[in-house]
């Protein structure tokens, strides 16, 4: 079995805004094989910069695009493609965008590899330890403190026992967000889990006050309050916190996510499978985070490909207590799929049909087909 193209497809909402949504525009990949069999991946960032990094022609031996690498290889080499394509992307990779192709690639493959051996990616990872997930509805806070506690209903009423609100106005005033934070967790009871999204870094004396303030409402975590890089803020921050602090969902590769850990003592973290080098990296991420006891809930706001490569990655981890669910009415997100994923009273089950068990929809992908 020889790859045969790497193809790039991308899609783009006909409105794109200037909001915390990073599934307004994707791109799919599909690795084609001359045995028929065709993987399906998808690489979380900008698409015109993604098929840059997969077209791009030879420049040097540490500087070359994606596609060329792959032709002819065999797919189910996973782990010698991926070493590949890390070594000859370094000059220009790394931990940026390339790592975010490479991503979408190696969740390709192993989608390929499900396929001609006829089981889950799961089964392939080892197996499942549990095959229904609890799933966390994530949202964006709304304008207005209303409409936010309004979608937290909702979201209850949907039947979900946590939920996630970030980005919008938050960051903007500490003592409003608490007032926020509080007014949803009076609308949806003690009994379910809350999360706060900063989206971008607030000072470091306002995330020590949310850091306090937020645990007398029961945050079950606060997400993204200081800058990627500030090893030493997130250290000083998760060392007092009594709220649990996350992050990671900007990182790619397994280095970062040890400096994390290592350096800015945090205790959860959340790659994003289709930035961080894919499924394979995931599982080097993960067994990191577990030597350590740091818990792993990866970060996933993306289309249905992303949402069950995720599973099947946190279907085989021992403690990984959520699955982020993208809860908003996006058809990139709900009608990608012929069969979509969707929650039942909160609930997700692992795809148990071969490889990551998912058929895309040609009405969807026509639809909202991109080509600058």
């Amino acid at each position: 079995m020889r790859i045969t193209d790497v193809e790039g497809i991308m899609l783009r909402l006909p409105e794109v805004r200037e909001i915390g949504d990073g599934c307004q525009s994707v791109m799919i990949i599909k690795v084609h094989t001359d045995e028929g069999v065709t993987g399906i991946g998808e690489a979380h960032t900008n698409p015109l910069v993604n098929k840059a990094v997969l077209d791009a022609p030879l420049c040097s031996i540490s500087a070359q695009g994606l596609r060329g690498l792959l032709l002819g290889e065999d797919p189910r080499d996973i782990g010698r493609l991926w070493d590949r394509m890390d070594r000859h992307t370094q000059t220009y990779g790394r931990r940026g965008v390339a790592m975010h192709v490479i991503s979408g690639i190696d969740i390709a493959l192993w989608d390929i590899l499900g396929k001609v051996a006829g089981l889950p990616v799961h089964r392939l990872l080892g197996g499942t330890r549990r095959t229904h997930h609890r799933a966390y509805a994530s949202d964006l806070s709304q304008p207005s403190l209303e409409a936010t506690v309004d979608l937290a209903k909702q979201h209850k009423a949907n039947g979900y026992k946590a939920m996630k609100f970030g980005w919008g106005d938050l960051g903007g005033d500490p003592r409003k967000d608490v007032r926020r934070t509080a007014a949803i967790r009076a609308a949806v009871g003690d009994e379910v889990d809350i999360m706060i999204d900063m989206g971008f870094a607030v000072p470091l004396d306002d995330a020590l006050y949310l850091g306090r303030a937020f645990a007398e409402h029961g945050v079950y975590f606060l997400e993204e309050p200081l800058a990627p890089d500030d090893l030493d803020g997130f250290a000083r921050l998760t060392a007092v916190s009594p709220t649990p602090i996350a992050t990671g969902e900007k990182e790619a590769g397994v280095h970062a996510y040890r400096m994390l850990m290592e350096h800015g003592g945090l205790r959860i973290i959340q790659p994003d499978i289709a930035r961080v080098g894919g499924i394979s990296e995931s599982l080097r991420i993960a067994a990191l985070a577990e030597s350590r006891g740091v818990r792993m809930i990866p970060h996933c706001w993306s289309t249905d490909i992303l949402v069950a490569a995720t599973l099947h990655v946190i279907s085989t981890l021992r403690d990984c207590p959520y699955l982020e669910y993208n809860a908003t009415d996006n058809p990139l997100r709900t009608d990608l799929l012929v069969d979509p994923i969707r929650p039942v009273d909160g609930i997700v089950t692992v795809p148990e049909k071969p490889g990551l068990g998912i058929e895309l929809n040609q009405d969807t992908i026509d639809r909202y087909r991109w080509n600058p």
